[in-house]
């Protein structure tokens, strides 16, 4: 009979520590869900401020029925269309680089690299050999 209640005792006791080692693993299962979806809305957080920085105060010039941004060089000069902006998934991407002249638009693909630190643009003319220039965004100068 004593080692029945013994016996009774320890499986009493291995039952409790199981449920309260599966009760601190789902503690610290909840807590690492919660730390990586924290993350998560941070980094999209800071993807939202970094494209309110970088679109804020840009003119955007209308041709065609179709709206661009203007993207100045030291050589050439650049309009890109405000759509393409919103596929940033890459760090750089293909993007249709349009060129203004007497007899219309003529545009080319090039890549395009945005720098989230310094909300710099750099835009490489051939994508065979990449070559990255920096550009700049022409802002709406108010008098």
């Amino acid at each position: 009979m004593i080692l029945t209640l013994n016996g009774t005792q320890t499986q009493e006791t291995s039952v409790r520590k199981n449920i309260y080692k599966t009760a601190l693993l789902s503690l610290f299962d909840k807590k690492k869900i919660w730390n990586e979806l924290n993350e998560e809305r941070l980094l999209r957080q800071n993807e939202e401020e970094m494209k309110k920085k970088l679109f804020l105060n840009k003119k955007i010039y209308t041709i065609h029925n179709k709206k661009y941004y203007k993207l100045i060089g030291f050589s050439t000069t650049y309009y890109v269309q405000v759509d393409s902006f919103n596929y940033q998934a890459s760090p750089q991407y293909l993007i249709q680089l349009c060129t203004y002249t007497f007899n219309g638009m003529k545009s080319k693909r090039g890549l395009i690299k945005i720098d989230k630190v310094r909300s710099k643009i750099f835009i490489s003319e051939d994508t065979l050999r990449v070559y990255f220039k920096p550009y700049e965004m022409e802002e709406i100068h108010e008098s």
